[in-house]
């Protein structure tokens, strides 16, 4: 029986598509993946398969210590990066990384991307920074880009790459990413108007019982 269960895997192709959908991801660029804590392992994506041919059987089940434990594909080849968010954040248990055109914008010339709608702050928990270009396919750049998210925040772009956002499952971790997303594009339009607001998660009063958007 397979480390990572076949809802795991459908779960993770269905998500891989609808960045596709979305917009947020093109060709094969992109990854998810998903803690499988009692294995001491996670499932993610292979490299370079196109989502709308990717099949709940090519995923690959990666150990800690990097070593593939099941798949005859190779890995993500920012899988690397992925094991660094995990030992940095053991809250988390998915993580998706997306090309985000606006939140791109934002990592192209290096500026901090600040909350100025709801979504954004509830899932994301505040302004996302952006980590200076670097190539993504090593473990030092996961540890560098686990360290400037940190534990505060649900996501980091990357300069002129990328995006990374994480979340309790895929769910989480790909809401996380849209939110971001659409803040970073509204954020640009109202640069263009004025001086936005920007919101702080600690300003906010959430009325008991109230359910996230």
């Amino acid at each position: 029986m397979s480390a990572a269960s076949r809802e795991i895997r459908e779960e993770i192709l269905y998500w891989c598509r609808e960045s596709v959908r979305t917009g947020l991801n093109f060709n094969t660029q992109g990854n998810i993946s998903v803690r499988l804590p009692e294995h001491n392992a996670i499932v993610i994506t292979p490299s370079g398969i196109r989502y709308d041919v990717l099949t709940v059987d090519q995923m690959v089940v990666v150990g800690y210590d990097g070593k593939v434990i099941e798949g005859d594909l190779f890995p993500s080849t920012e899988t690397d990066v992925h094991l660094a968010h995990y030992r940095r954040r053991p809250d988390v248990n998915a993580i998706v990384h997306t090309e985000s055109p606006y939140a791109n914008m934002f990592g192209a010339i290096g500026r901090t991307i600040d909350p100025v709608l709801l979504n954004m702050v509830l899932y994301a928990k505040g302004a996302v920074r952006i980590m200076p270009f670097e190539f993504s396919t090593n473990a030092d750049f996961g540890e560098l880009s686990a360290s400037l998210m940190g534990d505060d925040t649900n996501a980091v772009v990357w300069g002129n790459h990328g995006m990374l956002s994480v979340g309790d499952d895929v769910a989480g971790a790909f809401k996380v990413a849209v939110a971001v997303e659409a803040n970073a594009q509204v954020l640009h339009g109202a640069l263009a108007l004025g001086t936005p607001n920007v919101l702080v998660l600690a300003d906010i009063t959430i009325p008991a019982g109230a359910r996230l958007p």
